[in-house]
């Protein structure tokens, strides 16, 4: 459940604000547990692992962004466990190891088969793209649309800034009136491959492999609550100019995911995990109808009730202890109409 926010200068570092993070968290008060800090791939960095050892805190971090070819040769040797009660397409293998560089530290080797499959799907979007736009490229260069080796250059350096990604991955060629040539580094290719879907997490804790990946994984509900925030709970767009009317703003939205993690720890613990999307949209129909009868005499009687609520709606207003019928009473109220002749 969140505990606190901290409102940032928007060019400021996301490895800049952990110090400022931790001075919000006192692990003194923690009686005898030593929190862990469970943190992303961006902020792996030698020094926020060094601030939060001196901190008194546990670490768990991913250290594998742009670096998986290093760790090629542990995934290769190292014998893996399953996770239990995955399906096969979900499944999810770790293995705990000593880091190498750091006596004092453990590894944990993640292999998941559907970060696997997104990641080779991902690669091969990549890919056609980049190839449908170097294709074009020689075609324009083939027809003497492009001439001059300079402009082709350019061209060349656009296209390759383009797709990051693919780019390391072909080598494109062009000698001054000649062809545009570009030829694929499969070996190259098929190593980034093999490590789809592998990922490294390093950490202090002496704990099992799987412990630790279920951990790790709790940063989901950090990434989602970012999505919603961003998303379902107006964060974005932010058009306020003044300091303080941006913070209220922010504080509004975090104030509304207070409320939107009650309402899915309520529903967890009744064993309905359902994303709040879905929740949203099988509340949604439920509603207050206004019903305005004009009488006789010139005034109006409004009576506003709640619709009556389906047998699913009914369930999760059960589950979040809601009595509909106290919750949203129906209200009576006359109006007297005036009419000018």
């Amino acid at each position: 459940l969140p505990l606190a926010h901290e409102v940032f200068e928007g060019n400021i570092a996301d490895t800049k604000t952990l110090e400022a993070l931790l001075e919000r968290l006192q692990p003194e008060d923690c009686d005898d547990l030593k929190p862990v800090v469970v943190l992303d791939a961006g902020f792996a960095s030698k020094a926020n692992i060094a601030l939060l050892k001196e901190r008194g805190y546990s670490y768990l971090i991913n250290i594998t962004r742009g670096s998986r070819s290093k760790y090629a040769d542990f995934f290769a040797k190292e014998t893996f466990e399953d996770l239990p009660g995955r399906d096969a397409d979900k499944q999810v293998e770790v293995k705990r190891i000593t880091d190498p560089d750091d006596e004092d530290s453990h590894l944990v080797l993640c292999r998941s088969a559907q970060r696997r499959n997104k990641e080779k799907a991902m690669l091969s979007t990549a890919e056609k793209r980049f190839l449908n736009d170097v294709r074009a490229l020689a075609l324009r260069v083939e027809k003497g649309q492009l001439k001059k080796t300079t402009v082709i250059a350019r061209k060349i350096g656009s296209l390759q800034k383009k797709h990051p990604r693919v780019q390391r991955f072909y080598t494109i060629t062009h000698s001054e009136g000649g062809p545009l040539s570009f030829e694929r580094d499969d070996e190259k290719m098929d190593e980034a491959l093999s490590l789809c879907g592998d990922y490294v997490l390093k950490t202090d804790k002496e704990m099992e492999a799987r412990e630790l990946w279920e951990l790790y994984m709790t940063l989901l509900k950090a990434e989602s609550g970012f999505r919603m925030l961003k998303s379902t709970l107006g964060l974005r767009p932010n058009f306020h100019h003044k300091e303080d009317r941006v913070e209220g703003h922010i504080f509004i939205s975090v104030l509304a995911y207070h409320l939107l993690s009650w309402v899915q720890k309520r529903l967890e613990q009744q064993g309905d995990r359902r994303e709040w999307e879905t929740v949203r949209r099988l509340l949604s129909t439920h509603s207050l109808v206004t019903t305005r009868l004009p009488l006789a005499d010139g005034r109006t009687v409004m009576v506003r009730k709640p619709s009556v609520p389906d047998a699913e709606q009914a369930r999760l207003f059960r589950m979040l202890g809601i009595d509909w019928k106290k919750a949203f009473p129906a209200v009576k109220s006359m109006v007297k109409t005036a009419t000018i002749s």
